[in-house]
């Protein structure tokens, strides 16, 4: 068994600029996104939660995240934000290049971005990001609490993964040959986020994140209201949505907040 993640581990020399005011590390929560979106009023700017396990683990659009104890970094961070703050609508922007740049350095792997939130290696899904918001009550001028989510794969064998995910999901262990150091992944990746969030999100950002993502010019299945739409992607806008060629004709332009990919 592989041993729990510490806050020396992910804070060496204390905090950092803006993450890790607080630490909680937990051997099992059921999710640590509801953990700090239940809690954001006490525990404050910069605070970060870690669990081993997840019993209600989820994705996006309610989708189950599951992962065998102590075999993931399982992590999310807490930002108290102005209401119109850019930073809401960029949330998982910074969370996924943090996470595929910590892979990269630390492993030699290079993981890809499919829109909106999944982290690819070998055309598999890796990771993902979770990105959620609530209106903090009893501030003047509004404020809001962000959590960014993140789930990464590391000592998965390919039968961890349920029947349904077998062909699609993957974990570093699989693809990366040399030993996978789950404490240096989880470091590297707070360094790089607390260096994203704290500063304001910029042009800068918006191109690394599309200079890993995969998608332009892919044919891609989505969901919208209940409805299917299948295309070819022409852009990724200034805040993350996607444009797309429709195969009935015509262009249109999904927001990640309300589309679920289907593929």
């Amino acid at each position: 068994m592989h041993r729990p993640l510490t806050t020396i581990d992910l804070f060496p020399a204390g905090p950092l600029s803006r993450l890790g005011r607080r630490v909680e590390l937990l051997s099992e929560l059921d999710s640590t996104n509801a953990y700090l979106l239940s809690r954001a009023a006490e525990l404050g700017d910069g605070a970060v939660a870690a669990a081993e396990f997840q019993t209600a683990g989820r994705g996006r659009q309610g989708r189950r995240w599951l992962a065998p104890r102590g075999s993931s970094i399982l992590l999310s961070v807490l930002l108290i934000e102005s209401e119109d703050s850019p930073r809401i609508t960029y949330a998982a922007l910074p969370a996924a290049l943090a996470t595929c740049e910590a892979v990269e350095t630390e492993t030699d792997c290079r993981p890809t971005i499919r829109w909106p939130n999944d982290l690819i290696v070998a055309g598999k899904k890796l990771g993902g990001i979770l990105a959620e918001s609530t209106p903090l009550p009893g501030f003047d001028p509004p404020r809001r609490a962000l959590v960014i989510g993140i789930g990464l794969n590391c000592y998965q064998q390919p039968g961890h993964f349920d029947a349904e995910l077998a062909d699609s999901a993957t974990s570093l262990e699989i693809e990366c040959p040399q030993p996978i150091d789950r404490p240096a992944l989880a470091r590297g990746l707070i360094e790089r986020l607390d260096a994203y969030v704290s500063s304001a999100p910029n042009d800068r950002l918006l191109a690394a994140w599309i200079a890993r993502c995969d998608d332009l010019g892919t044919y891609v299945t989505l969901e919208e209201n209940s409805r299917r739409y299948t295309g070819t992607v022409l852009e990724i806008t200034d805040n993350g949505d996607l444009v797309v060629q429709l195969d009935s004709g015509g262009r249109r332009r999904f927001e990640s907040t309300t589309t679920t990919r289907i593929r």
